[in-house]
């Protein structure tokens, strides 16, 4: 699928706030959880001007369809930390609640049904899989937890929505995030999870820096420089070792190195490895010419990664990685400078009164053509169970509602709230560092169905966070059997219908 980065930004400039009519916990669990902030109050929304034509693309959906009034069930998982959800039922004066209200309403309207919306209750997807056995059409689209679904592709319980298999997705439209679905699949005919702006959670979980400019002031350093750093392709482990490295201050004066002490970069999670691992240039397969993955993990980019990242993590003064360490309150307090986090995260600390930017994680050296950044494996990903009698019409949906989202939800939250609200620098080069990341959202096939491949890339998190270990060599050599076993096992499982 071609890039779309262009028409997503020239697009962007052009949005109206009004909605227009679509015309046509284990060592490998996932990431460990602080206190939630409370649901920001209700916001005033400013008025913005129309522009002069409706600049839309088209929505590819017939107008004609016509879903007969039905009531539609859609099971949402989510955790307790997540603020936003797909089932606003009405409008409270907060611009993204809003706008998801409006949008879903809209269509709902075009398409004559009604949306039902479900609370999984958490992340176990024993609800879908009892439904699904006994042909209960009780969930017919389905909002999934990554790491919880996407496992089970194997028990044939997803509909493949790839255009080769009929329905109204538009792989070409830039609303759906090619580079993350390229990743789900297993060749160029079976598509099982969609990402697109029809779920938000999947920029909200994608990974960032949050860099302190007040401290990065203290060490000497303009944000500028930083920027252009970033810019030039030049942000990599090495530059940011160097500038971590000049900032450790033993605050409380007793000796000891706690998160009482000011640092260059802080962590309080091993799944950060996750996000500096995918942003380093780290892939666990590619794929041969069919578009059919194979594992390549044990390669000199792997080994350069882990061994830079032990070294950030353990041997850099300016470094501390404690399991629980407030970080944000560190932040907050400038006592640390750089966070490893996701923009979901950024709720939490849009009340903070130290002054922050946003940068993209560091590739591991600069022959890594572009910066990445990671959907983390919570996020919430769209699939239709196999039992539902009409696919077809649940894809009319999806692509309406992902259009419309496009348009007229997410710029309310990428242009709007983490441009603006969330924003400490306005400066257009701060603006360029969340276009880039948002340009370079991503993943891998081998982290997606990471828990259907024996933890593959995960085991990192255990080798560099506990071990301290550089020698991944050895310790993939072990398992490397049994990930080429699971792995064809899979492909097999998906490429059956």
């Amino acid at each position: 699928m071609k890039n779309r980065t262009l028409a997503l930004l020239l697009t962007l400039l052009m949005i109206a706030p009004s909605v227009i009519a679509c015309s046509e916990s284990t060592t490998n669990a996932p990431e460990e959880t602080q206190p939630s902030a409370e649901t920001p109050a209700a916001e005033e929304v400013v008025a913005e001007e129309e522009p002069e034509e409706d600049a839309r693309l088209e929505c590819k959906v017939p107008a004609d369809i016509d879903l007969g009034g039905e009531t539609l069930g859609v099971l949402s998982f989510r955790d307790a930390n997540n603020n936003y959800h797909i089932s606003a039922t009405e409008t409270t004066g907060e611009l993204l609640n809003d706008a998801v209200f409006s949008s879903n309403q809209l269509v709902m309207e075009e398409l004559n049904f009604a949306f039902e919306f479900i609370d999984n209750g958490s992340v176990d997807p024993m609800n879908l899989q009892n439904a699904v056995a006994a042909g209960d059409e009780v969930y017919d689209i389905v909002y999934g937890t990554q790491w919880k679904v996407a496992p089970l592709v194997s028990q044939h319980i997803f509909a493949n929505l790839n255009p080769s298999a009929g329905g109204y997705i538009d792989f070409d439209a830039p609303w759906w995030y090619d580079k993350y679905i390229d990743e789900t699949e297993v060749d160029n005919t079976h598509t099982y999870f969609l990402a697109g702006d029809a779920s938000p959670d999947i920029i909200r979980r994608s990974s960032m820096m949050i860099l302190n400019t007040d401290m990065l002031t203290d060490v000497g350093r303009d944000v500028n420089d930083i920027y252009q750093t970033v810019l030039d392709g030049n942000w990599t482990y090495d530059e940011m070792s160097e500038l971590v490295s000049t900032m450790y201050i033993d605050t409380n004066g007793d000796g000891q190195r706690t998160d009482a002490d000011s640092y260059g970069f802080a962590s309080w999670t091993r799944s950060d490895v996750d996000h500096f691992m995918i942003a380093a240039g780290v892939r666990g397969c590619s794929r041969d010419a069919d578009g059919v993955p194979y594992i390549t993990f044990n390669n000199e980019t792997t080994v350069k990664f882990v061994e830079s990242l032990v070294n950030f993590l353990w041997n850099n003064e300016g470094s501390y990685y404690v399991e629980g360490t407030p970080t944000f309150e560190m932040l907050a307090q400038n006592r640390a400078m750089l966070l490893c986090e996701k923009f979901s995260r950024l709720d939490l600390i849009r009340d903070s009164d130290a002054n922050f930017t946003i940068i993209p994680l560091p590739k591991v050296d600069n022959t890594i053509e572009s910066y990445s950044s990671l959907v983390h494996d919570d996020a919430l990903i769209l699939c239709i169970p196999i039992v539902n009698t009409n696919v077809e019409g649940m894809t009319a949906i999806l692509e309406k509602l992902s259009y419309n989202y496009y348009y007229d939800v997410m710029p309310q939250y990428f242009e709007v709230i983490l441009k603006t609200k969330y924003r400490r620098d306005s400066s257009d080069a701060a603006s360029q560092m969340l276009d880039l990341i948002h340009d370079n959202m991503t993943t891998d096939f081998a982290y997606i169905y990471n828990y259907g491949m024996s933890n593959m890339m995960l085991s990192l998190r255990d080798l560099i966070g506990i071990s301290k270990s550089t020698d991944f060599a050895s310790t993939y050599k072990k398992s490397e059997k049994a990930y080429n076993k699971v792995l064809g096992r899979l492909i097999e499982a998906m490429m059956s219908e």
